[in-house]
């Protein structure tokens, strides 16, 4: 029986959403801080630009290639064990750095160990959000993915402030402890009470077969002419009160029984009593199974509410297979694909694009603060759309994939400072749009694989990101401009945006997939 406080849209979930909103303005806003990091790198050890970088990009391929690590663990154990670990071991990795003694152990610590923190730390948060949501889903989860945000315009000051005023061993000892912070939002992360797990279902004995917690209502032997009757143990379930009736009539007799010597004069004032108390203990307990029959009614239909499909799947096995058998993955798969391939190099071009078109750096930078205004925008502005169902969640991934991909390829067209920075705010706003559907997405296709199926997203990213360095290096090196990458980056997430009209015929083809599975299942069991 779920507690009274423990349904959907609750302020105990809109704390869960608060812990993962700053799990993320921590984990991910420290992304926003490598620029600093990276200069001071270069010169406390003295190495190139490419050594200097290396700790993050191995950073990022780790966190990417490591989330199927991620959700199969957060599967089998749980999200709120998972993102403890998490936080635990990206603290460890960012705060050893201040021992390290040269640019490999800072690899090694920040790339790899604080890598995998992140992997685990900051892949599900998302799903518990979702999970504990059902009328403010979007709202939720864009709050929650806003966190990054926020970090992006205090984290990099600090770090600038830290570096001037502790040095570089010193800013990674403080960047640490101000990550610890993480580890009592993790603590918060617990998943909702409905979405329960199946080896624990399974393992239920049926209600039917229970016996209920009122005592047994022992009987002395004749000879001793004593009865004890045990009312301590008096708890039970809705489905029980029946034999709580079995129960009392049975007391009844027993108390009136002959043979029991309860009719020994000796035992007459005893015997009056001892009815009077069973009576009014059996009626106590009646009445407070109704009381608590009356208070939990609602919780009780709301936990009947959802559907039998988002019980947790724990076996790896069927996980992957309901996974890799539903076409619905693939398809969320490359939406994300196509907005990383579309967002990851303009962070880091954006700057060098502005200059090409003849503006001063000092201008430059303010187009990275419009991008990361409009994300925030974004994250927090739209989910109303399909909370209150005036669009459906596939037509919304219709009409942003195809609006971010179009106001991407129009700012090779611009050359006026104006135009180009609300062009450059509606990109950062249609991102963040679009970012915040991904768990959403997962919710509602593979609902009893959210976990593992949240980490295997970003595997298929971090394949991408791959080819990012040698993207940029083609267009700008090469060919002497970004055009040509915005044109293609910029198509490909409109092609992903039209393909979001198949939505129903994959759909309805997932759920048919879906039913034989769960017919094997039924027949192997």
């Amino acid at each position: 029986m779920a507690k009274k406080e423990d349904v959907p849209d609750s302020a105990r979930s809109w704390a869960i959403a608060f812990a993962a909103f700053v799990i993320n303005v921590l984990m991910a806003g420290i992304l926003r801080t490598t620029g600093h990091l990276y200069v001071s790198l270069m010169d406390t050890y003295g190495v190139s630009r490419f050594q200097a970088n290396m700790p993050f990009s191995v950073r990022n391929v780790v966190r990417n290639l490591a989330g199927p690590v991620a959700g199969a663990f957060g599967q089998r154990f749980g999200v709120r064990n998972v993102t403890l670990v998490g936080v635990i071991l990206g603290t460890l990795g960012v705060a050893l750095c201040s021992f390290a003694p040269n640019i490999l152990w800072i690899t090694l610590l920040w790339g790899g160990i604080h890598g995998i923190g992140v992997a685990l730390g900051n892949t599900l948060n998302a799903v518990v959000v979702t999970q504990h949501f059902v009328k403010y889903q979007v709202t939720a989860s864009g709050f929650a993915f806003s966190g990054s945000c926020f970090g992006s315009f205090f984290l990099p000051a600090l770090m600038e402030h830290m570096l001037f005023r502790y040095g570089l061993a010193g800013s990674f000892l403080l960047t640490g402890g101000l990550l610890m912070h993480t580890i009592p939002a993790a603590m918060i992360l617990k998943e909702p009470s409905w979405m329960r797990r199946k080896d624990t279902i399974t393992s239920e004995i049926p209600s039917s077969k229970r016996t209920t917690g009122v005592g047994e209502c022992p009987v002395s032997k004749a000879s001793e002419n004593v009865i004890t009757i045990d009312y301590k143990n008096r708890s039970c379930s809705g489905d029980l009160e029946r034999n709580i009736y079995e129960k009392s009539e049975e007391c009844f007799s027993n108390l009136n029984s002959e043979k029991n010597g309860i009719n020994n004069p000796a035992f007459t004032s005893s015997m009056t009593n001892m009815e009077d108390i069973s009576k009014n203990k059996v009626e106590n307990v009646k009445n407070r199974e109704m009381i608590s029959r009356n208070i939990s009614s609602k919780e009780a239909e709301t936990q009947n509410s959802i559907p039998e499909q988002q019980k947790q799947e724990t076996s790896f096995n069927k996980a992957i297979i309901i996974i890799l058998s539903n076409p619905m993955f693939f398809m969320i798969s490359l939406s994300l694909v196509a907005l990383a391939i579309l967002i990851d190099p303009v962070f880091i071009v954006i700057v060098d694009f502005i200059m090409d078109k003849g503006f001063d750096e000092e201008v430059a930078k303010y187009f990275i603060s419009a991008l990361a205004f409009g994300n925030l925008i974004g994250k927090l502005s739209f989910g109303w759309i399909t909370d209150r169902g005036y669009m459906s969640v596939p037509h919304y991934m219709v009409m942003m994939q195809i609006a971010q991909g179009v106001c991407f390829m129009l700012l090779c067209l611009l050359y006026e400072f104006y135009t180009l920075m609300i062009m450059i705010t509606l990109v950062g706003m249609t991102i963040g749009a679009t970012v915040v559907m991904f768990p959403i997405l997962v919710g509602m296709y593979l609902p009893s694989v959210q976990s593992l199926a949240m980490g295997c997203l970003p595997f298929f990213t971090g394949i991408v990101n791959a080819t990012v360095p040698t993207l940029i290096g083609y267009f700008r090196d090469g060919i002497g401009s970004y055009n040509g990458m915005f044109y293609i980056t910029g198509s490909l997430s409109v092609i992903v945006g039209f393909l979001w009209i198949l939505e129903p015929l994959m759909s309805k083809f997932s759920q048919k997939n879906g039913r034989v599975q769960n017919q094997k299942t039924a027949a192997s069991s």
